[in-house]
């Protein structure tokens, strides 16, 4: 069975996206390949890193990677994780399914300390039950 192409993309590329591709690449592990990038990159967000490695999956090496970094890639599927950056993307090669999901943006979100890990967390566990789903659902079904 070949491996499927995913493209996570997001704003930053700094939270939604990377945790993404953390938990596709851990349930897709030997059959899907996994990349992500924003339309505006900045940092892998330090927040969404210690929210992942809470739940042993290390993300605190991935870097930030904007659109054009991957654009010229062919990919099966691209997963658009915030709705207003849809008609900011390019047309991507091998016409990939592309599907929008929209999760919260909780950089953007001012909240005092304990009330932002708990949003990473939340966040964390949101995007490890859609990315459990997508892979046994579109890339290996369970036994």
């Amino acid at each position: 069975m070949p491996m499927k192409r995913i493209l996570v993309v997001s704003q930053r590329n700094s939270c939604r996206s990377q945790m993404a591709e953390g938990w596709l690449g851990y349930y897709g592990k030997g059959a899907s390949e996994v990349a992500s990038a924003g339309v505006a990159p900045t940092e892998l967000d330090l927040y969404a890193a210690n929210a992942m490695s809470d739940a042993i999956i290390d993300i605190s090496s991935y870097k930030s990677k904007g659109i054009a970094q991957v654009a010229e890639q062919e990919f099966d599927y691209v997963i658009v994780l915030c709705t207003e950056i849809q008609p900011l993307l390019p047309i991507f090669k091998g016409n990939p399914r592309v599907y929008e999901y929209p999760f919260p943006d909780v950089v953007a979100m001012d909240l005092p300390e304990d009330a932002k890990i708990k949003a990473y967390a939340e966040l964390r566990d949101e995007l490890e039950n859609f990315c459990f789903d997508f892979i046994h659902q579109k890339i290996k079904a369970l036994i």
